[in-house]
């Protein structure tokens, strides 16, 4: 019987960090049937000559719970490689949820996530209710494999209405949670995530659900994932260190693996102005719990968090009260006390004079005006608000606020992401740091990170030489498939799946974002495209071949009882 697909002559990275090799690999149905030397013919023979072979990248961070209902191709996460995508993060997602309280589970996308409400209300159909209803509308059409995470936001809101952004859960309600949370764990979830991200709300200004959970209810929720022996957990903190000491938050972590005996994946170790040694002392704690036998893994990013915004819709300030109150006014009467001078004397000191620890980080020369919305202000592009403040001889905060006012608040800006590259490498190769938040699916104007991984093995492997290609392969496949219990995805192997991926290792890279407009009802968002990707395959199915998708669908929704490898 003729093989369905042979991959010849490729440099094969298989994932597990040992040393490539030249090869073949060979494809029956879903699954690799071998690899190595493969004599036979096929219904398709591909030419991997002078290209790297890999699994197929597992996106584990990503917002695309929404978008998959519309998109189900996930563009563009396709087109860097990406053949399994984890939606769920952060606390947030679209099931379990009763119709009455559909309106703000969608606000804490809209508002934590900065999706366009429009597109959401608009396309979001509501076809299910609970969490394995949601799993079966998205097995209809995948493009890509998607492994859901549960979120607690939505979980809480199911069992406590409105009272779930107001206060903590009674033990009965805990246990509600937990039933709700072995019911989608059984129908296939792969675990469950949580968020006590201080700046994150809903649309309305009142906190997402999680962040009223308190330590012992999540902790309850964990113990689930270790009865079960099955599923990983995700959790934000917000900025580890600035809230709270880096122990606390650690010590959480540390507590919630070994409640659970199930891998927690937190968020995030990465280099920050305004505290440029708490990234070592998070990796030191974070190793720490490790060496202690509890699995518990720090993320980071390979890409800048050089988010844009404009003064209709930013997260930027919002630890910052009088910020804050003003943000979350309808846009119409935001002017009014933008313009007012004893209004802008709080604003100034809190975003520039107070010393409190905060998100932002108050360096104004980080925050660029990338895009003006009137031709006198063309000149300004490109260049930091300090610098535009000094060549108007005014006030930065004076120099923000009447640019924005003047442009009817549609200015776009951009926070640089500037970042110690030194401390980022190190960050990077660390053996226990995951590689990902990409965010795909969120911001959808804002930024576009999609290309977490075509960064990191041109950028961060090609060009700063971070690491070996075999170790970065291990970081973005086998790793992230192993924490996430995707037992049968991550290696090149016999009997795996089939998800690969052929690329250029001496062009692959990200391309700048753009922005289109082909959201539900043509609303904008910014995609991304690649360089040096030949080829996605997923579940032995081409997917995408030179930056075009063949026109098939084999993606599934993987976990227990999915249609795929059982978790466990």
């Amino acid at each position: 019987m003729p093989y369905d697909l042979i991959i010849k002559g490729g440099r094969i990275y298989d994932g597990s960090g040992l040393p490539s090799r030249m090869g073949d690999v060979a494809v029956i149905g879903d699954r690799i049937a071998e690899v190595g030397r493969v004599s036979g013919s096929a219904h398709r023979v591909v030419d991997a000559d002078g290209l790297a072979v890999a699994p197929g990248f597992i996106d584990f961070h990503t917002h695309m719970d929404a978008q998959l209902l519309w998109d189900p191709l996930a563009t563009s996460s396709c087109f860097h490689g990406v053949t399994t995508l984890i939606p769920g993060n952060c606390g947030l997602s679209l099931a379990p949820c009763h119709p009455e309280d559909r309106e703000n589970v969608i606000g804490s996308f809209v508002r934590v996530e900065a999706m366009p409400s429009q597109v959401l209300r608009e396309a979001v159909k509501w076809e299910w209710t609970t969490f394995p209803e949601y799993l079966a509308r998205l097995r209809q059409k995948l493009g890509v494999n998607v492994a859901a995470l549960m979120g607690h936001c939505a979980m809480r809101q199911f069992v406590m209405g409105e009272e779930s952004s107001e206060r903590a859960a009674t033990p009965d309600e805990i246990e509600q949670m937990k039933n709700i949370l072995r019911e989608g764990l059984s129908a296939g979830a792969i675990g469950f995530s949580t968020n006590h991200n201080r700046r994150h709300m809903r649309e309305d200004g009142r906190p997402i659900p999680s962040r009223l959970a308190t330590d012992e209810e999540i902790l309850e929720l964990a113990g689930v994932l270790g009865e079960l022996n099955r599923g990983s957990m995700q959790i934000s903190r917000g900025t580890l260190g600035i809230a709270r000491p880096a122990e606390e938050d650690v010590n959480l972590f540390h507590r919630l693996a070994e409640r659970s005996g199930r891998p927690v994946i937190w968020q995030s170790i990465a280099h920050r102005l305004n505290a440029p040694d708490l990234w070592k002392r998070l990796l030191d704690l974070a190793q720490d719990s490790l060496a202690s036998g509890v699995p518990s893994y720090p993320l980071c990013n390979a890409r800048l968090f050089n988010g844009r915004f404009t003064l209709k819709n930013a997260q930027t300030f919002d630890e910052l009260p009088t910020w804050k109150k003003i943000m979350f006014l309808p846009v119409e009467n935001r002017a009014e006390l933008f313009r007012d001078p004893e209004m802008r004397q709080k604003l100034r000191f809190e975003a520039v004079d107070d010393t409190r620890s905060v998100n932002f980080t108050r360096r104004w020369d980080q925050i660029f005006l990338i895009k003006a919305a009137l031709p006198k202000h063309k000149e300004f592009e490109g260049k930091h608000l300090q610098e535009i403040a000094r060549s108007q001889n005014k006030d930065v905060i004076d120099t923000f606020l009447d640019i924005a006012l003047e442009e009817n608040l549609e200015t776009m800006f951009q926070n640089s992401g500037a970042r110690d590259e030194q401390a980022t490498k190190e960050i990077l190769k660390s053996p226990i740091t995951l590689v990902g938040q990409s965010d795909a699916g969120a911001h959808l104007i804002y930024h576009a990170g999609y290309g977490y991984a075509t960064r990191f093995l041109g950028y961060w492997i090609r060009e700063q030489k971070v690491m070996s290609v075999e170790e970065g392969i291990r970081k973005l496949t086998f790793m992230v498939a192993s924490l996430f219990g995707l037992d049968d995805r991550g290696l090149i192997r016999k009997g795996m799946a089939a998800d690969l991926v052929l690329f250029n290792p001496d062009t692959v890279r990200e391309c700048e974002p753009e922005m289109v407009n082909d959201l539900p009802g043509g609303e904008k968002r910014l995609i991304q495209k690649a360089i040096g990707v030949k080829m996605t395959v997923v579940n032995g199915k081409v997917l995408v071949e030179d930056g075009e998708h063949t026109g098939v669908y084999p993606g599934r929704v993987l976990g227990n009882g999915a249609g795929a490898q059982p978790l466990g």
